[in-house]
């Protein structure tokens, strides 16, 4: 006599309050972030490009600016995956600790010429002034 085998499979459904999809949500989320991510590259290597092209050097005129365009490229390709859903704040930060950096370097460098240019010329050790007795040169 043959053996026949069979195998039942038996489904149920039931109705109720739906489930949120939060693999979706946050799917469609991170797929959204692809741009913010591209800024952060492009941030990152106009940063390595300022370190070593000597026209962008001449433009940015620091090292540790150059260091922070880097730092702020890689804060907008990683922190967007981190805190999904705040990529505005993000890069409103970026963009104002980054240019807020940039400032501070250029206006302390002309601030610096500045007053450089501006100050009169230190005294000549080997001119006698007046009231005092002039030093032999060594």
């Amino acid at each position: 006599m043959p053996v026949v085998e069979r195998e039942e499979t038996h489904a149920r459904t039931e109705l109720g309050a739906a489930q949120k999809d939060t693999a979706r949500e946050l799917g469609a989320k991170l797929s959204s972030l692809k741009g913010i991510v591209w800024v952060g590259v492009g941030l990152f290597v106009f940063g390595l490009a300022s370190l070593v092209w000597p026209p962008l050097k001449v433009i940015i005129g620091s090292v540790t600016t150059s260091a922070a365009l880097m730092l702020g490229g890689v804060a907008l390709m990683v922190l967007p995956s981190l805190i999904v859903g705040n990529e505005l704040l993000i890069l409103g930060t970026v963009a104002i600790a980054v240019g807020g950096w940039f400032l501070a370097h250029r206006h302390g460098q002309l601030r610096g010429l500045v007053a450089a240019s501006t100050q009169p010329p230190a005294p000549d050790p080997t001119t006698a002034t007046p009231g005092q007795k002039s030093q032999p040169a060594a």
